[in-house]
């Protein structure tokens, strides 16, 4: 029943203009900033180091998908659940024989696999350079699953947000706010010396820039992973409790 779910709202992303759309803004911007960065590179002399492409193309490429991700990933599960709470098709949804878990499972998968199809996106542009520069695919993948377990992040949290409100505009607002708070915690260390380690653990993009160094931690691993679960209980319990009501 998950993976029928999953099926449906993949089928209906697309079936818009909007999954296209994304695709689209994603390969444009990001070729943009790829050349930026290549461009720091050319004309060196065989001579001169030139390890640092990888990491620059990494930090940049990777990076700004990152920001893309947060822009977007919102509003598509905005679509999912809000707008349908307020057409009313949720009501019809949560009559069909499948569990509320497996209802927001389903949207989960298919929202992670549209994600993934984006996080390929600065993949592919990287390995574009094989045969042509000094390129480190392990990088580029370790770099890939950050971004990806990132994007997971996101479709937790705004599905979460999205079961707050049926107003598609004003989930998406929630789930910036919480997202940015979620991208900014770790700027306590700064007013607070070091001793504020739960804050800077906090927040995903110190966990997302070891990934785009090319370092897979466990701990970053489970980071990414508890807190999407966490997302996912709360959007659970918060549905659930509508559905009692």
């Amino acid at each position: 029943m998950i993976a029928t779910i999953a099926l449906r709202e993949w089928l209906s992303a697309f079936r818009t203009p909007l999954a296209w759309l994304l695709l689209a803004a994603a390969q444009a911007i990001l070729a943009w900033i790829m050349l930026n960065v290549l461009d720091d590179f050319t004309g060196q002399a065989p001579a001169e180091p030139n390890a640092g492409l990888n990491l620059q193309l990494s930090h940049h490429l990777f990076g700004s998908c990152a920001v893309f991700l947060m822009l977007t990933v919102p509003l598509l599960a905005a679509r999912t659940i809000s707008s349908e709470i307020r057409d009313g098709i949720w009501h019809m949804l949560i009559a069909a024989p499948a569990t509320l878990g497996q209802i927001l499972l389903g949207k989960f998968c298919a929202l992670a696999a549209l994600v993934l199809l984006l996080c390929l996106v600065p993949l592919g542009l990287s390995l574009t350079l094989l045969g042509a520069a000094p390129i480190d695919p392990g990088l580029f993948l370790a770099a890939t699953l950050g971004l990806w377990l990132t994007g997971l992040l996101f479709c937790a949290v705004s599905l979460f947000t999205a079961s707050l409100s049926s107003q598609p505009a004003l989930a998406a607002v929630i789930a910036y706010a919480l997202l940015m708070l979620l991208s900014l915690s770790n700027r306590a260390d700064h007013l607070a010396a070091e001793q504020i380690t739960l804050l800077d653990w906090l927040s995903w993009n110190q966990h997302l820039f070891w990934f785009l160094s090319g370092v897979v931690r466990i701990s970053d691993l489970t980071y990414f992973l508890l807190a999407s679960s966490l997302f996912l209980a709360f959007a659970h319990r918060r549905l659930d409790n509508q559905q009692l009501g």
